[in-house]
């Protein structure tokens, strides 16, 4: 596999601020600008932030994704919160709670969602992707190389059991191949261990498309994958699970 053989993903545009098709990228990251003032961080990283929500092709999906369910969504490793505030502001009002490991950006995550006045959001230190009901939505964006990989399979195997019942997955996951995108995505990675923004302590281990395929495989519930990649350079694959009704 070389990440160029699957036509990428085409989120469908909806009459709803964060995918609105007329708005240009100059408008919206003004317009996240202000959502990313309310995080009390430094300026560069305030534009770190805006230019992430302006530009990131997983937020347009989370929220394409549940569009037509009323399931409350739980985001794992949500780090400082950023899907909640992207779906609050296209006019998202599902329940959404968030988990990530780093307490520092829980702190965060909890102090921008009060002062945006963000209502049924919670977010917690810990990690409820176990613990979920099994109908809810789960969101796991770029969380999954960060485990090791007999972690990742139980996790997997986890998640494809939820789907299987009726719960929603939706994972952003950088495939591990032979492209050109994948090696700029180690070093993009390193770069973040390096500057401390995500603590880590392993090494990454990238899944192969069929380590990530075989739990639901498996598990007999059916997903879809495709390249995520947006104006991005970077390796991300989405795959979304949902039992067939």
């Amino acid at each position: 596999m070389n990440g160029e053989e699957i036509p990428p993903i085409r989120v469908p545009s909806v009459p709803i601020h964060g995918l609105n098709p007329a708005e240009g990228f100059l408008a919206k990251r003004a317009r996240f600008r202000r959502i990313a003032a309310r995080f009390g961080v430094a300026l560069p990283t305030r534009g770190y932030i805006a230019g992430k929500l302006a530009s990131d092709p997983a937020y347009a999906a989370v929220l394409a994704a549940v569009r037509d369910t009323t399931a409350p969504i739980h985001d794992v490793g949500c780090g400082l919160g950023l899907l909640a505030h992207f779906l609050r502001d296209a006019g998202c009002d599902l329940p959404i709670h968030g988990t990530d490991f780093d307490a520092a950006k829980i702190t965060r995550a909890r102090a921008a969602a009060t002062r945006g006045g963000l209502r049924d959001v919670t977010f917690a230190v810990g990690d409820l992707a176990h613990e979920t009901p099994a109908a809810d939505t789960i969101v796991l964006l770029d969380v999954l190389h960060y485990l090791e990989f007999p972690d990742q399979h139980r996790l997997l195997t986890t998640l494809a059991a939820r789907a299987r019942a009726g719960g929603r997955v939706l994972i952003r996951v950088t495939l591990r191949d032979a492209s050109w995108r994948f090696r700029l995505t180690v070093a993009q990675e390193s770069w973040t261990r390096l500057s401390g923004w995500i603590p880590s302590r392993s090494h990454f281990n990238f899944p192969t498309r069929e380590q990530l395929l075989a739990p639901f495989a498996a598990a007999g519930c059916p997903c879809d994958l495709s390249p995520l990649w947006g104006r991005t350079p970077f390796n991300s694959y989405w795959l979304a699970a949902r039992q067939a009704e």
